[in-house]
This record gives C-alpha cells, structure tokens and sequence, in this order.
C-alpha cells in the first residue's frame, strides 16, 4: 500500500505499512528496511564498567518494527537481521560481524536471538488497537513489557552460560542496568503510538484524505 502512504500524515504510517492489502514486494522492502534500521541503531552503542553488554538504540528499533509491521513481518525481520549478521556484516552494535564464535553464540547473543520474537508480540499487541479502532495507554504499556519478557529471559540465561556464573549475576549484568533505560523507551513509545496515531480504519482514512481534496460544493 506504498501508494497509498501520506508521508505528510505520519500518525497514519502504521496503517499502511501494516495493512492486510500490501502485496508480497511492498512486504519484502518494509522487512528489509527495517532490518537495516536496526543494523544503523546498533551502531550507536556504548558499555559501561559494570556491564559486559552494550547500551544501543537497537531495542529502539526492534520497538519499532513491531509498531510499524504486522506480526509475522515483524519476525521476520528481525530474522533477517540475524541471518546477515551471521553471515559476517558488520551489523551488530560497534560495527560487530559476528553471532557466533566458532559453534557457540557469542555471549549477548541471547539478547539478540529474542529480539524477533520480542517485535512479533509488538505487532500483536498494536495490530489488535488497530482492528478495534481505539489505543488503549494500560494496554499498550502491558504490551511493549511483556514484549520485553523474553529479550530479559534468553538474554539473561545464555550471558550466565557464557561467562559460567549464575543467573542473579547474569541478570545484575545484563538486565539491572538497563531497566530503566528500557522503561523510558517503552513509555515514550506507548505515548507515542497512544497520543498521536490515528486507529481509524484504513479506509476511513483514505476517505478522510479524499473529501479534504475534493473542493467544496457551494449552494446558492
């Protein structure tokens, strides 16, 4: 529906780039591009002394694609973005091209492999705003967090694998720190998607857009 996507309405993205008509190559370019947002966000990513995992905008962008894509697009996406890097392009954070290190997955790799699913439930969670019509903020925020949930899980599991110590370590690692970095993602996001975007139909939108072209009927 690429032709149908106001570029002056950004509050109506969303239901063109997830709307149930899009064909199989307006599908394909939006899974592409935004496996390569997430590819350009991890780029911006810094450590700090108490975490062996980067702080990256990357987890913007996972938020991201779940918003703007329908579930299974959203999943693969984040495939796609695996699969790449996995392959040796430099696409996680600082430029790292590797997932794996011989056989084994690198130690954030968990944090990685759960970014997909994480999107998916996204997707879920909005496209379900979008077919009701209405954004609901508490549902919303239950959403972007539970989205969370297995990001916090794998991620956490595989770290304290990796580096053999055990999962409150792991979690003081790889989770604590980044608590209220997430929070503030998820919130701005939820207003975002709760304030500003429009949850009327499709169609309606188009008619809206329509009668605002038309000129208007004078009577006399």
């Amino acid at each position: 529906m690429f032709n149908q996507l106001n570029l002056k309405k950004p509050a109506q993205w969303h239901l063109a780039l997830s709307h149930e008509e899009s064909n199989l190559n307006e599908r394909a370019i939006t899974v592409v591009f935004f496996a390569g947002l997430t590819a350009l966000c991890a780029q911006v990513a810094f450590t700090m002394p108490w975490s062996p995992v980067p702080y990256t905008l990357q987890t913007f962008a996972v938020l991201a694609t779940g918003v703007y894509l329908r579930r299974n697009d959203a999943f693969a996406s984040g495939c796609l973005y695996l699969i790449v890097g996995a392959l040796g392009a430099p696409v996680f954070a600082n430029g790292g091209d590797t997932l794996f290190s011989g056989s084994i997955l690198i130690a954030s790799g968990g944090y990685l492999m759960a970014f997909p699913f994480a999107s998916a439930i996204i997707a879920e969670g909005l496209d379900r705003s979008r077919k009701q019509g209405v954004s609901d903020l508490k549902a919303q925020l239950v959403c972007w967090t539970v989205a969370m949930v297995p990001v916090y899980v794998i991620g956490t599991a595989w770290l304290a694998h990796s580096y053999s110590v055990d999962f409150a370590q792991a979690y003081a690692w790889g989770v604590e720190p980044f608590l209220l970095w997430d929070l503030a993602k998820i919130v701005v996001m939820a207003l975002i998607t709760t304030t500003l975007w429009s949850y009327s139909s499709f169609d309606e939108e188009l008619d809206e857009d329509d009668s605002d072209e038309r000129p208007p009927i004078v009577t006399v």
